[in-house]
């Protein structure tokens, strides 16, 4: 009898091992997911320079909005999760615009956001001229990934964020 009750324990603390190794595996499968989806997008707004987050997903147009909500919907992912506070820069504060996987907005079930944020110069002063320098901006880019666990599903949200690189020119929004 208590080789049996001894075996029923190691079996218990066996599928607990593979329950808490089956969500590490999740969790960095999700994670590798959001990080490539955060990547591509970044590429595509720099790519374009830029993207108008204000305008509305139309398949006959084709423009970085377009090729983001493409590759999304070529991929597996199928993260989401609730718009973040917006971005305080400085003084102002730079709006996160979020989208679902369709190209629409979408505030509480968002698959991707992005805050256009513009970059003002500090080291000008009151006493010097900074009109004939260009206006600057960048996009921060947040995505989200989940520790989905085949039973009980999503456990937790995370969310991953990323910048673009400096661009020149008014910001499009």
């Amino acid at each position: 009898m208590r080789e049996a009750i001894g075996g029923t324990w190691i079996f218990q603390i066996v599928i607990g091992f593979i329950l808490l190794f089956t969500a590490f595996i999740c969790l960095a499968v999700n994670r590798s997911k959001a990080f490539a989806v955060k990547d591509q997008i970044i590429q595509v707004i720099q790519s374009y320079n830029g993207i108008n987050v204000n305008e509305s997903y139309d398949e006959s147009k084709i423009d970085a909005f377009y090729d983001i909500v493409d590759y999304i919907k070529s991929t597996a992912y199928r993260n989401t999760g609730v718009k973040p506070a917006d971005e305080k820069v400085g003084d102002e504060t730079a709006p996160y615009y979020c989208f679902n996987r369709n190209g629409k907005p979408d505030d509480n079930h968002a698959t991707f956001c992005i805050a256009p944020i513009s970059v003002r110069d500090d080291g000008c002063n009151v006493s010097m001229d900074c009109s004939e320098l260009p206006s600057m901006y960048y996009y921060k880019v947040v995505v989200f990934y989940q520790l989905d666990i085949p039973v009980f599903h999503d456990l937790f949200n995370f969310k991953i964020t990323g910048d673009t690189k400096t661009m020149y020119g008014e910001v499009r929004s």
